[in-house]
């Protein structure tokens, strides 16, 4: 079974050549175990914001990191959101074929028929909003959130929180809707058409909430080697993300 996050699933779409170097044949590109200042900043807030939602003291961290301190209280308004359930640092997966699809979220914020999903981020690069939702992290959180939770594409969102030195964070939202889940179905299917088929491929169905209409109905068979790609894409309305 080949597992697939976002990033991985980016590089399928871009570029296959290097996935399968990396994923298939297994030559990851050396790794340098000293991590940036940076990096080893982001870890250490995650874990922190981890440690912050489910209730545990984090005040003697604080008070010696007080950039963090500063990180921690631009996101008091997001975590203190009213909600019926809330989760923190876990996972969505979906089994599609040999693929099973998983993302990752720093938060889930449930209420009513409403999710959102929250992800923060201490990285000083900040992309255009407009790559960032088309982007396949933000396209596969939502997939996989309408895919596994009774709730409609259109009852789903996602922000972003880039945490600064200013008073508030620079935060991105995107509402998700059908019209959008459709459109990365499609896309999901052009890019998982670039791996090897087998003949024994097992199909994990979609939400019955989806599942039911012949669009489905088609992207079921393409997963299943009924379907090639061209007539699965031929099947597709055109919609824009």
């Amino acid at each position: 079974m080949l597992q697939l996050n976002a990033e991985m699933l980016e590089l399928l779409e871009e570029d296959y050549q290097k996935f399968e170097q990396y994923f298939i044949n297994h030559k990851y590109p050396l790794i340098n175990p000293d991590f940036s200042p940076n990096l080893r900043n982001g870890q250490q807030f995650h874990l922190l914001m981890q440690q912050l939602i489910m209730g545990l003291p984090i005040e003697p961290f604080l008070e010696t990191y007080p950039e963090m301190a500063h990180w921690v209280q631009q996101l008091y308004p997001i975590i203190n959101i009213p909600a019926q359930k809330k989760q923190c640092n876990i996972s969505r997966e979906m089994l599609i074929g040999d693929c099973q699809l998983i993302a990752h979220y720093d938060l889930l914020i449930e209420g009513g028929e409403k999710v959102i999903a929250v992800d923060w981020t201490t990285k000083k690069h900040i992309p255009q909003p407009e790559k960032l939702e088309k982007s396949c992290q933000t396209q596969l959180q939502l997939f996989l959130l309408t895919e596994t939770l009774e709730i409609i594409a259109d009852n789903i969102s996602i922000t972003y929180c880039f945490v600064n030195g200013d008073d508030y964070p620079t935060i991105y939202q995107f509402n998700y809707s059908q019209e959008k889940h459709d459109a990365f179905i499609e896309r999901l299917a052009m890019t998982l058409s670039k791996l090897p088929t087998t003949s024994n491929t097992n199909y994990s169905h979609l939400s019955a909430r989806n599942s039911m209409n012949e669009h489905e109905l088609n992207l079921q068979k393409f997963f299943q080697g009924e379907m090639s790609p061209a007539e699965y894409i031929d099947t597709v309305p055109e919609v824009r993300i």
